[in-house]
């Protein structure tokens, strides 16, 4: 029964066209899956690459949702371009449930307003997408 809540849930989410939710096929069937009060998907490790549009999350590793369905973090698969930076491969993107960036590890240097963002480190945004913080070169 709770199962068919779930899908019955996902279903619903995904005819809406706002939120992509995840349902637990994704998981590898050996991991720890949680869910949020509402039956939606809150996190687990991955069976295989998770695509959603140009975002890849990477296989065997940890994701989580939002209780909305709305990604909010995981370790990319490849790098990804953002709102003018440069997330790294092998990185842990973290979202706001908005979808904006809050926090992830660039792969390049980055000119975010005023200050030179070193590449390699980690980079976090406020979601208004003013910088929060940054190592400077």
């Amino acid at each position: 029964m709770r199962m068919l809540a779930l899908n019955l849930m996902v279903c619903l989410s995904l005819m809406s066209g706002n939120v992509y939710a995840a349902d637990p096929s994704i998981c590898n069937p050996d991991a720890d899956i949680t869910f949020h009060a509402n039956g939606v998907l809150q996190s687990c490790d991955l069976k295989k690459v998770y695509e959603q549009g140009s975002l890849k999350c990477n296989a065997y590793s940890k994701i989580s949702f939002f209780k909305n369905g709305a990604l909010r973090s995981c370790v990319l698969y490849e790098d990804l371009a953002i709102g003018g930076v440069v997330c790294g491969d092998l990185a842990t993107l973290v979202l706001y449930p908005s979808g904006k960036l809050n926090s992830c590890t660039l792969t390049k240097p980055a000119v975010v307003g005023a200050k030179n963002c070193m590449q390699g480190q980690p980079v976090a945004f406020f979601e208004n997408g003013a910088l929060k913080s940054c190592t400077e070169e």
